[in-house]
């Protein structure tokens, strides 16, 4: 199990949910299998994207692409330069 982790700063939250949702069907047909949306307690245009891969190298297409970084373009009203991580999944625990 793969997944692709983003620190996003964002410019305006509605913007960023707009392109978030309307790039979803691209993310399914590159192998995403959905994925979770956090922010910071403190900071609504501050937000965390954790999105779950079907395999590494597919994460890894992901985060290289340039649709994903014209989609965070678009929704950072240049704010500040996201950070983009492919993660691999190794080990659970229950605490």
């Amino acid at each position: 199990m793969a997944y692709v982790l983003i620190e996003h700063l964002v410019g305006d939250y509605e913007t960023f949910k707009r392109v978030y949702l309307d790039d979803g069907p691209r993310r399914g047909r590159g192998g995403s299998r959905g994925g979770r949306v956090f922010r910071v307690s403190d900071d609504p245009n501050d937000i965390v994207i954790l999105l779950e891969w079907d395999t590494v190298e597919r994460a890894q297409a992901f985060a290289a692409s340039l649709e994903l970084h014209e989609a965070m373009k678009w929704s950072t009203s240049n704010v500040a330069t996201p950070r983009v991580v492919v993660l691999e999944h190794i080990m659970d625990s229950e605490t």
